[in-house]
């Protein structure tokens, strides 16, 4: 479609799309006026980690990877009761929205609630629990570790203690208790060093699942495929922030525990070599407790800077949460938006109605425009007619008269005189003197058109006969209200001559023969030798026959068009359809027939806008300086007039 028949289509439908406006606005109003009163407020909080100088951009990034696995989590439903506990009353987590910016550690809280106080509240509270809830979560991810930790400083703090009070009471008689003393103690080591041996391995098996090791399979490699050695994993850029820390952690992990178990295997080496040369002498009983006490010492003192390194570590990943700024009271509501919410429902309802109107032309298989007569009749329009409103008195259209002559000065009349031009230009080449007019269905006109154009033909001089050829349904007489006693059936019959039979009606006259009396055969007749007769005899007297016939949904006007000059074709815009406009066009062109064009027949008021010629006669012949001077209708009764016929009494 180009811009211009969309715009012609707006304007066609411009009551229905302000209808679905209208519609949409006022539906959309009335549901925002039965939604419940919503307040909503916001706040932003800020997620940051620890950073170091040596990898500040990475700990960046971290914050950022953070930030947003944190907006996954803030309102879950361990938080939101935690949340509802410490208010007093329920919380939904369809109360709370989360957001958390792209490339940023900042995520937006937004909370909704029927009380404005209520929505503040909760917005701020939620900040608070969720710290707690975060730092909870951490301290339980470092318990394990730290426990492990207490207990075994707690356990060589007891040795140590054991040593020292041996060390304070050797003598020759306690060699036999010092044994006991370095048998439980080797005993205390050794369970630190299966422990430590145990947690290495579960320390493994989870570093082993960032890098899991490819499956073997039984598919043989091709012979051209040299076998490589698989490459040990390692950690990769792969990993994701929290990845990537946790495997960090683990990796410290199981270095300071590999220094442990050397520690102890050395204290457990000691203690064994010294239970073996367990002395009653006591400077060397003295020296023995004094190397296995400094070993137990380096333990504890390693023990001590793993439990701090756990610390730090702790208080280093426990990111940091902090509110940027509170959330206030909100003073109006963000649900319901009446207003907001009527553009929308008139937007919404524009767009359907808009739908509506294009699916219906969409569907719409009729003759609408001069565009859509080219496109599939193949002919040109010669006439455009526009709507004829029933002359003052009448109470049918079919009995409206002769529109032209009543009303010589009007639109319509103007638009038949175009015709007859058109008309006089097909005759250029070869004479028209007989012409059939027919429609594709009834109701179309076509006799309405034969009878005006026949009286403008004859306002131009020229000698015109009009026959009603439509021996199933006439209606010329009725158009001219004059009798139908005598007409072509008397003539087939042999009852009645030419001479007779012609009515004379209109000034300058026209010729008119009615149809008569109908008959049982009308095709037989109307394609009888004493048709040909009748039209040749009329030739001789006359300057053009015109013949109003049936519609083509019958062959009686097939018949004529193959003995007559010229055809044309009535259609009524926006009723004739195209498939039997089509075939109505296949059967006068395999009867040999001339189509002059097709009349368009009438053109409403309503659809005016898709005829720009006929449009243009319309806005003259009805504008308010003719109207004032000419009358309505163009019959030449204006008040210009009446006043000039008043003026000229007065004069007298």
């Amino acid at each position: 479609m180009e811009i211009r028949q969309y715009l012609l289509l707006a304007r066609k439908w411009a009551w229905l799309l302000i209808l679905g406006t209208v519609l949409g606005a006022v539906a959309s109003y009335a549901f925002s006026k039965t939604q419940a009163v919503i307040y909503q407020t916001a706040t932003k909080i800020m997620v940051s980690t620890a950073q170091q100088q040596d990898n500040q951009y990475y700990y960046a990034y971290n914050d950022v990877q953070l930030a947003q696995s944190y907006a996954q989590i803030i309102n879950n439903d361990n938080v939101i009761q935690s949340l509802s506990d410490k208010l007093g009353y329920q919380v939904n987590s369809n109360q709370v929205a989360i957001k958390s910016t792209t490339d940023s550690n900042f995520i937006q809280l937004t909370a909704s609630d029927g009380n404005p106080q209520h929505a503040s509240d909760i917005a701020n509270t939620l900040v608070d629990v969720f710290i707690a809830y975060n730092n909870s979560l951490q301290d339980a991810r470092y318990k394990s570790t730290e426990d492990s930790l207490k207990g075994q400083i707690s356990s060589v703090e007891k040795q140590i203690a054991d040593l020292q009070k041996q060390m304070s009471q050797v003598n020759e008689n306690a060699a036999k208790s010092q044994q006991q003393q370095i048998d439980e103690q080797s005993k205390q080591v050794e369970k630190m060093i299966s422990d430590a041996n145990n947690e290495a391995i579960q320390i493994d098996t989870q570093l082993e699942t960032f890098f899991p090791t490819p499956q073997i399979t039984n598919t043989p490699n091709p012979s051209w495929i040299i076998p490589t050695a698989t490459s040990v994993p390692v950690p990769t850029a792969t990993l994701s922030a929290a990845d990537a820390l946790k495997y960090k952690e683990l990796q410290a992990r199981r270095d300071q525990l590999s220094q442990m178990r050397t520690l102890l295997q050395q204290a457990y080496g000691n203690l064994l070599v010294t239970r073996q040369g367990t002395t009653t002498d006591p400077v060397l009983q003295q020296a023995q407790l004094q190397n296995t006490l400094a070993l137990y010492q380096q333990i504890h003192s390693n023990l001590l800077s793993n439990y701090e390194n756990v610390e730090l570590e702790r208080r280093r990943n426990t990111a940091t949460v902090t509110q940027i700024d509170k959330a206030q009271v909100p003073i109006s509501p963000v649900q319901p938006q009446p207003m907001r919410n009527a553009l929308l429902g008139a937007m919404v309802g524009l767009f359907l109605a808009g739908g509506i109107a294009f699916l219906i032309e969409y569907l719409d298989d009729t003759l609408k425009t001069p565009e859509d007569i080219h496109r599939y009749l193949k002919v040109p329009v010669i006439g455009l007619i526009g709507d004829m409103e029933p002359h003052k008195g009448k109470k049918k259209k079919d009995e409206a008269g002769v529109f032209v002559a009543e009303n010589p000065l009007s639109p319509i009349t103007e638009a038949f005189r175009t015709l007859r031009t058109n008309l006089d230009f097909a005759n250029v080449d070869k004479p028209l003197k007989t012409l059939v007019i027919t429609s594709t269905s009834p109701s179309e006109g076509k006799t309405t058109v034969a009878v005006n154009l026949a009286a403008v033909i004859s306002q131009g001089e020229q000698k015109v006969v009009l026959i009603d050829a439509d021996l199933r349904r006439p209606a010329v007489h009725r158009y001219l209200n004059i009798p139908n006693r005598k007409g072509m059936t008397d003539l087939f019959r042999g009852q009645s001559d030419l001479a007779s039979t012609i009515v004379p009606w209109g000034d300058p006259p026209i010729a008119v023969i009615t149809s008569g009396g109908l008959p049982p055969n009308p095709t037989e007749l109307l394609a009888s030798k004493e048709m040909g007769r009748i039209l040749s005899e009329l030739m001789e007297t006359s300057d053009i026959i015109i013949l109003d016939t049936p519609p083509a949904i019958v062959t009686d006007p097939i018949l004529l068009a193959a003995k007559v000059d010229g055809v044309i074709v009535v259609i009524e815009p926006g009723r004739t359809r195209i498939g039997p406009a089509q075939v109505v066009m296949e059967q006068l062109e395999r009867a040999g027939a001339r189509v002059l064009g097709v009349v368009l027949n009438p053109i409403s008021r309503n659809r005016s806008h898709y005829y720009t010629k006929y449009n243009y006669y319309s806005y003259y012949y009805h504008s308010r300086g003719y109207n004032s001077y000419f009358g309505k209708n163009g019959d030449g009764k204006g008040k210009s007039k009446e006043k000039s016929k008043e003026e000229e009494q007065k004069e007298a």
